[in-house]
C-alpha cells in the first residue's frame, strides 16, 4: 500500500543536483504525481550525505553529474556503507550502458532529464514500492 493510499505521511525523499532549475522540476513533477511528497534538497555528494545521515528518507533522486563527485560513485558509496535507500538516477545522457552500470550498482531506477514527467516519476516511485511506512 502506498502512502497516499493508505492516508499516511508524505513520502520522504531528497533531491540531489547542483542545478537549482532541475531540482525544482523534480520537485514539481513529483507534487504532480498524486502521491503526497515531501522534498528535501541536496546540492551535492557532501550536501547528501549529511542530510542522509541525520534523517530517514524513502527514496533519493540522484543527478549523475554532480560537482564534488559523480552518481555512480555515491551510489556505490551508499550501498557500501549499508544504507538501502532507493535511488533514482537523473541524469542527462541517455546512454543505456550507462544505464546498466547504475542498476548494476544497485539503482532502482533511471532517467535521463529529457524523460522528466509526472508520469514519469510516478512509474519511478511505484518502481521503488515503496509502502506507507517506508519501506521498499
Amino acid at each position: 500500500m502506498t502512502a497516499a493510499a493508505g492516508g499516511g505521511a508524505p513520502l520522504r525523499v531528497l533531491v540531489v543536483d547542483d542545478d537549482r532549475v532541475d531540482r525544482m522540476a523534480v520537485g514539481r513533477h513529483l507534487a504532480a504525481t498524486g502521491i503526497p511528497v515531501e522534498v528535501e534538497e541536496a546540492e551535492g555528494v557532501m550536501d547528501a550525505i549529511g542530510r542522509l545521515t541525520a534523517g530517514r528518507f524513502d527514496g533519493v533522486f540522484l543527478d549523475y553529474n554532480l560537482p564534488d563527485g559523480d552518481g555512480l560513485t555515491f551510489l556505490r558509496g551508499l550501498r557500501n556503507a549499508g544504507l538501502s535507500v532507493p535511488v533514482v538516477m537523473l541524469t542527462g545522457q541517455a546512454d543505456p550502458e550507462v544505464a546498466a552500470e547504475l542498476v548494476a550498482a544497485g539503482a532502482a531506477d533511471y532517467v535521463p532529464k529529457a524523460s522528466l514527467s509526472p508520469e514519469r516519476l510516478l512509474r519511478s516511485l511505484r518502481a521503488l514500492r515503496i509502502d506507507g511506512d517506508g519501506t521498499a
